[in-house]
């Protein structure tokens, strides 16, 4: 790994996701990392550094990516109990979006017509999370949900180091 950021950040980071859970009274927050215009820190190596610490597994949502697609992938995520890197390099379109608000406010992804059920929930499941991972410069220019940034609990910010 680089020496691109300050480990204790990211793993300050990793515990506040990780103690989230504990707090019966409160939702399982996504967390979200944002690199920042002149920040020499790829993506790989943070999600490298993050898979040391907790199992977890990287998703991108690029354009080759279909919402149906990247959602059916967290479902085998949750299944397995896995965290979960989703790298965002295109504008988050209404499926993915809904179903992101939905984790983010009641810890459930929300299905329709999902195996044959009418409406579906699909819990996360309390060892998982969601790290959500984009450049600043792609949110603040190409993502047009306006509330993206509520979406999240803890938040880090990769600057130049």
């Amino acid at each position: 790994m680089n020496m691109f950021m300050d480990k204790e950040k990211l793993e300050r980071f990793i515990r506040l996701l990780q103690k989230v859970c504990k707090q019966p009274s409160q939702t399982f927050d996504l967390g979200l990392i944002v690199k920042e215009p002149k920040s020499k820190v790829d993506s790989k190596d943070i999600f490298e550094e993050i898979k040391n610490k907790v199992d977890s597994e990287r998703i991108i949502y690029d354009k080759l990516a279909t919402d149906e697609d990247t959602i059916e992938k967290i479902i085998g995520l949750f299944e397995k109990d896995k965290w979960i890197f989703l790298e965002i390099r295109k504008d988050i379109s209404s499926p993915l979006l809904n179903q992101l608000k939905h984790l983010a406010n009641y810890n459930a992804l929300q299905l329709l017509d999902y195996q044959g059920k009418d409406l579906s929930e699909i819990k996360m499941p309390k060892s998982s999370r969601v790290i959500i991972f984009a450049e600043r410069d792609f949110i603040e220019n190409n993502i047009t949900y306006p509330h993206f940034y509520q979406l999240f609990g803890p938040t880090l910010s990769l600057s130049v180091e």
